[in-house]
């Protein structure tokens, strides 16, 4: 297949850095043959190959209460009715009706292996790829129990290689940065050397996942990689929406003589 596969890595808030990504792109003339996500890469992956436009897609990420869609509280679950609701008034029924192939990637809790979906049910699909452990309640999907595509592939190079494209821009948001405290909670932090459990768990996953992600894209390496500076926005400050959007765009912009040359 000719053209270039789109890859959009997973990081919550920081994923809408994608957006900034996209609308240089299409100011470029650079739209991909093929989309693949992974969790918010997924979902904003699903509205682009929907054929959102950038300028779209921002005031859709603007303009929603990202809370009341994801209920990120630890054991509550997925408010299935508010994110259902969101999905079907932004995106078809099925894989089938979109303007681009696209793949999302899930971790089945059963089997403990990673999978495309590419084919039938796309509400399910992004549901599951945006399922994170411990947040969200994992999707049944057929015989499998599907959680966050993050836990084993954040960003899924090789699912875009799976729907045939071997040129490839990767984006990649996964927090590697060292963690920034806030001068007080820094203070408390060297005083009882506790970070709290659930910031430890989240920075413990973040952890894993760059160790994980930088040892993935040494076997599948795409032709131009960004990695938007995001600085301290981290996986639930959605509301530095424009901060993040800003960040895709400056790192697309930085980087388009290279786009240009590669995908063009």
């Amino acid at each position: 297949m000719t053209g270039f596969g789109l890859v959009l890595g997973g990081g919550g808030a920081r994923g809408l850095a994608h957006i900034g990504v996209w609308q240089v792109l299409e100011d470029a003339g650079l739209v991909p043959q093929v989309v693949a996500g992974t969790s918010m890469g997924g979902m904003i992956g699903a509205l682009i190959a929907a054929g959102v436009g950038g300028q779209e897609l921002e005031r859709l990420a603007t303009g929603v209460s990202w809370r009341k869609v994801f209920d990120w509280r630890p054991s509550t679950g997925l408010r299935l009715t508010l994110m259902d609701s969101w999905l079907e008034a932004h995106l078809p029924r099925t894989f089938e009706d979109l303007s681009l192939p696209l793949a999302v990637t899930a971790t089945d809790m059963l089997s403990g292996r990673g999978v495309y979906l590419t084919r039938g049910d796309l509400h399910a699909a992004v549901r599951a790829t945006i399922a994170y452990p411990g947040a969200l309640e994992p999707v049944p999907l057929g015989d499998m129990l599907l959680t966050d595509g993050g836990v084993l592939n954040q960003v899924p190079v090789d699912a875009a290689l799976f729907l045939g494209v071997r040129r490839m821009l990767a984006v990649d948001v996964t927090a590697a940065s060292p963690l920034e405290l806030q001068e007080r909670r820094l203070l408390l932090w060297k005083r009882e050397a506790h970070l709290g459990s659930v910031q430890a768990l989240r920075r413990a996953v973040e952890i894993m996942q760059a160790q994980l992600t930088d040892a993935r894209l040494s076997l599948y390496r795409p032709d131009v990689l960004l990695r938007p500076q995001l600085g301290s926005i981290d996986l639930q400050s959605f509301a530095r929406a424009q901060e993040a959007i800003q960040a895709g765009r400056e790192a697309a912009l930085a980087e388009l003589p290279a786009l240009l040359a590669a995908l063009g």
